[in-house]
């Protein structure tokens, strides 16, 4: 996670770059929420992707409070509530560690959702876990989502080279953080603690799953462009380390561009293709 909280990491290309979430996975949310909607607690909110998305797409709460323990992420995420003041007035965010919830003050230190997008990985799960039980109201929701290595649905080719890339010795592999194996296992080895959780519903997409069905609520898709997808890689908190004992040398996305052109000669910079994310998600309910 330290990458993220660097000063020089550019919260701004993380925030265009990045992948948002279908409209269809907070119709999921919504339908599996019950009771009131005081405050919703969205931990590991970075620049507010999800943060904001959750105030667009979702029935209102009255409050949403966006958490996360680096500095950098946070002020992009303020920004970008400053440029929608108005409709975002509710929202407000919080330097704070993903398990630390004692920004809320007063009595009423309860919440009726806690939501945690692409984080857990870099968490202890079970301190984690005990802390949202902590937070959380009788019947609360607590929903864990995320998504990890892109696939190339019309170009297969490109699914070998992205995983040699991402995760070869000569590539990035060597500058993950150690939640990174976490999170490409799509938090399958991560469980729910029945003591304090119930009602779980949870799913992994993976990569047989996207090829042979493009159905599930969380089908994480974008068209761009491959300069578009290599801003992308640019994002990857690898990358910023890598850049960071490489600066003399070329942008090592740039070698992973010419490897594309090698196997599909006819795509340019400007060429669009499908992209899709493998993800998965987590939901159940406060005991």
């Amino acid at each position: 996670m330290s990458a993220f909280s660097e000063k020089d990491f550019d919260a701004k290309s993380y925030s265009s770059s990045r992948p948002s979430y279908p409209d269809e996975f907070y119709r999921v949310i919504d339908e599996y929420h019950v009771g009131a909607r005081n405050r919703l607690i969205d931990v590991g909110c970075g620049p507010g992707v999800a943060t904001f998305q959750l105030a667009d797409k979702l029935k209102p709460f009255n409050q949403i409070f966006g958490t996360d323990i680096s500095n950098t992420m946070v002020e992009r995420a303020r920004g970008r509530k400053g440029e929608n003041f108005e409709k975002y007035e509710g929202v407000n965010f919080e330097v704070s560690p993903g398990d630390d919830f004692s920004f809320l003050k007063g009595p009423d230190n309860k919440c009726d959702m806690v939501t945690a997008v692409q984080c857990v990985h870099w968490l202890d799960f079970d301190s984690f876990q005990k802390s949202v039980a902590a937070v959380l109201r009788e019947g609360g929701t607590f929903v864990i989502w995320g998504y990890a290595d892109p696939i190339f649905p019309e170009y297969p080719k490109l699914d070998a080279l992205l995983d040699d890339f991402s995760y070869g010795p000569d590539h990035l592999g060597p500058y993950w953080e150690s939640g990174r194996q976490i999170l490409r296992n799509l938090l399958r080895d991560l469980h729910l603690n029945t003591e304090l959780f119930t009602d779980f519903q949870e799913a992994c997409f993976n990569i047989d799953y996207i090829r042979s069905n493009q159905t599930d609520p969380l089908l994480i898709k974008r068209t761009i462009t491959l300069a578009q997808f290599q801003d992308y890689l640019k994002t990857w908190s690898a990358f910023h380390s890598w850049k960071k004992s490489h600066s003399q040398e070329r942008d090592i996305t740039e070698g992973f561009v010419d490897r594309v052109q090698q196997l599909y000669p006819h795509l340019t910079k400007r060429s669009k293709f499908q992209v899709v994310w493998k993800s998965f998600y987590k939901l159940c309910r406060k005991l």
